[in-house]
């Protein structure tokens, strides 16, 4: 390179500037040597892309404004194990990699859905180094995962367990919160974020205008349905849940122990707690043959509950949405598994009666 393409600043540096992949880079340096020096190493870096955790985290950063909370949460444990797992530079990714770390994943026994989730963040971020300039082409464009995947549901409670629910709602620490939720199928943000003035029982409704989002740690945000107008809401209160809430009280609901808001890690432990009360924990046998306790009946299963209540009370897709301040399209699929079940439940009475004659 001639001594010519480079100007003298007027502090004494050396100076070039050169468009690169249609990018114009500056560099700088005490001679030209070193300027030149530069020059071929941010070639060579340009040429194999940065570092696939460095274009990650640019992407996050850009991005974080354009997602809600709760999503980034979703996708940010995603992100780290990618970062893991393609430490190296993101143009050495080849799709064989990338169906590799997929595959592996599949055998490991990963739902679906997470494995959907990582290829989906993976791909924005290459979407992200392609527009950035660090490479060409997408690689995760033409991998996709196997079908048959096993699929993590939220099952609703059986009718045992609504028993149960509706049974020791007075008796077991947690029960108003779980009767609750069983009859008005609220998130529990929403529900957590009640208080008795909410409740209007001259109008037999129960006004939803607020939540907590517990995406940001411990401690929850108070946050009002700004965003949309499904959220906020009238949930209908229906007769058992209104003999059971009491009468001529203010505040919060269910409080925390400090009379604030509850804690993530303190409603992890109260909801327990409410589970082995009641027996709707479970003790199983691990590989290793130790005794581990789980907890397959979450707050979310009762929103289920709440929607098998909803469908066999004859409410149709647009008027159960406008209760669980969901869309139609969402509810429709919820439907259209409970007809399923409910189809399967007929043919099966059908195959009983024919096998008893």
């Amino acid at each position: 390179m001639s001594k010519s393409k480079f100007y003298q600043r007027p502090d004494g540096l050396y100076e070039t500037i050169r468009t690169i992949k249609g990018r114009r880079v500056a560099f700088r340096g005490h001679t030209v040597r070193e300027v030149e020096q530069k020059m071929l190493a941010y070639r060579e870096t340009v040429a194999a892309g940065r570092p696939f955790p460095i274009v990650a985290d640019e992407w996050e950063r850009e991005h974080e404004k354009e997602i809600g909370e709760a999503t980034r949460e979703s996708y940010r444990h995603v992100v780290q194990r990618l970062k893991e797992v393609f430490a190296g530079p993101i143009g050495a990714i080849r799709p064989l990699d990338i169906k590799r770390h997929i595959s592996h994943m599949e055998r490991q026994g990963y739902a679906g859905s997470t494995v959907r989730k990582e290829l989906s963040a993976l791909r924005m971020i290459c979407a992200h180094a392609v527009l950035a300039g660090d490479i060409d082409v997408n690689p995760v464009t033409e991998v996709h995962p196997s079908r048959g995947l096993p699929r993590t549901t939220r099952e609703a409670l059986t009718e045992a367990q609504e028993a149960i629910v509706r049974k020791t709602w007075d008796t077991a620490p947690f029960g108003l919160f779980a009767l609750l939720l069983l009859f008005t199928g609220l998130r529990r943000g929403e529900a957590l974020a009640l208080t008795y003035a909410d409740i209007d029982r001259r109008a037999g409704v129960i006004r939803i205008n607020k939540k907590l989002n517990y995406a940001y740690g411990e401690t929850p945000r108070l946050e009002g349905w700004t965003k949309t107008k499904n959220g906020m809401r009238d949930v209908p209160l229906l007769q058992p849940l209104a003999d059971a809430l009491p009468d001529y009280r203010v505040g919060l609901i269910f409080p925390g122990k400090d009379g604030g808001y509850m804690r993530k890690g303190e409603i992890r432990r109260t909801w327990q707690k409410y589970c082995r009360a009641v027996g709707l924990n479970q003790v199983v046998i691990s590989d290793q043959g130790k005794r581990m306790e789980t907890f397959p009946v979450t707050p979310h299963c009762l929103r289920h509950s709440f929607a098998t209540i909803c469908y066999e009370a004859g409410l149709d897709v647009r008027q159960a949405a406008k209760i669980f301040g969901d869309t139609p399209e969402v509810l429709n699929e919820v439907y259209t598994h409970l007809r399923e079940e409910r189809q399967k439940s007929a043919a099966e009475k059908l195959a009983d009666y024919f096998g008893a004659v």
